[in-house]
């Protein structure tokens, strides 16, 4: 079999192989990260009129960059780049493992595409993010995130540990925001977070992010830093949208307060670090915090046409009838902590054994606080 010669030097080689791939899938990162909260802007206040819309292109052409990268990546290690850290093998394809997932995240989102514009042929416009072609797209780019994360271990970009660091919680941020983006309505409009099916929702996608977080960034405050980067994510985008005159996203939900609740029990170790304990108290803190905002800072209630533009469908006002059928103020958010516990202590779990799987640069520090 023929072999492909490149007139590099080995180390020049690994030099390009892994620096272009970083630079390209950054852009591409910020790239469909502002066209996914403008695409749902531009739906309220626009509805669908093709498919070609400039938040569309933002989001493909941010996605084709992660494919970019990591087809680069895969051809310079095929022709002889050597593979940093834990590397996937399939036939003669090899890559780093998280640059491969990168490229499986973006090959699912971009398939997405044409699987929802044959959606729209057949059913029409959509009226929630819970499609098919939407679920299979998100799905997409949470794999591609974890890609970037396991990516980002030591040694496989040529980075100070600073800087990997911060880009490790920047991408932890981003697959929490994913996770909130999947949440339809909930992410959408603040009036529709009932005190029920909500928290619940949290519990079951967010302590396994943060999970992964005490392992990708090791340290006391991992699942804090974690939370506050996609805190601060939710809010630049809310800033961007807003302050253009755009339609924000519903204000992030405060993750941040369980994260906290989290590290502190973490810190003590032994039983207060439990699976179970950590998810109730995640749990708790995230009702109470919740209750405590909608009580005070409640949203005000929907009418049919929201700023004289935004026409609202038949579903969303499903979710507001959830909503007023389950008030914050009664015995809901209770029995949301309650059954919460389990499901964030599973959530939490399978985070941890997702991360143990991806990220090979466990420190001490992480492995005490297991």
């Amino acid at each position: 079999m023929a072999t492909i010669a490149l007139p590099l030097r080995r180390g020049s080689l690994a030099r390009v192989g892994t620096g272009v791939p970083l630079v390209v899938g950054m852009v591409g990162t910020l790239a469909s990260w502002l066209g996914s909260g403008w695409d749902v802007s531009w739906h309220r206040i626009f509805g669908r009129d093709t498919f070609w819309t400039t938040p569309h292109l933002f989001i493909y052409v941010g996605v084709s960059l992660w494919g970019i990268a990591a087809l680069f990546a895969t051809v310079t290690a095929m022709a002889g780049r050597p593979i940093r850290g834990r590397a996937l093998v399939v036939g003669p394809l090899r890559a780093e493992l998280g640059i491969a997932l990168i490229g499986i995240g973006a090959l699912i989102t971009i398939l997405a595409a044409p699987f929802d514009n044959a959606w729209h042929a057949a059913f029409g416009r959509d009226v929630d993010i819970w499609s098919p072609p939407h679920i299979f797209g998100i799905a997409g780019g949470g794999i591609g995130l974890v890609g970037w994360i396991a990516a980002l271990a030591p040694g496989v970009f040529s980075l100070g540990e600073p800087l990997r660091r911060l880009l490790r919680l920047f991408m932890l941020g981003n697959l929490c925001a994913v996770c909130v983006f999947g949440m339809n309505f909930y992410y959408i409009f603040a009036s529709t977070r009932e005190a029920f099916f909500y928290p619940l929702l949290i519990a079951a996608l967010l302590p396994a992010v943060l999970a992964i977080g005490t392992l990708a960034v090791p340290g006391r405050w991992a699942a804090t830093a974690t939370a506050a980067s996609y805190t601060a994510i939710g809010l630049a985008g809310y800033g961007i949208l807003a302050g253009s005159g755009w339609r924000p996203p519903a204000f992030p939900a405060l993750v941040i307060v369980g994260a906290v609740a989290i590290d502190l029990l973490r810190a003590r170790g032994g039983k207060w670090a439990q699976p179970l304990v950590l998810g109730f108290a995640f749990s708790g803190v995230f009702v109470i915090a919740e209750l405590l905002r909608m009580t005070f800072f409640g949203p005000p209630a929907p009418t049919a046409v929201i700023g004289g533009t935004e026409q609202l469908s038949r579903l969303f006002f499903q979710y507001y009838e959830q909503a007023v059928a389950r008030p914050w103020l009664s015995v809901w958010p209770i029995l949301a902590a309650l059954l919460g516990g389990p499901i964030a202590a599973a959530s939490w779990g399978a985070g941890r054994r997702l991360g143990s799987a991806l990220v090979d640069d466990l420190h001490s520090e992480a492995l005490a606080h297991s």
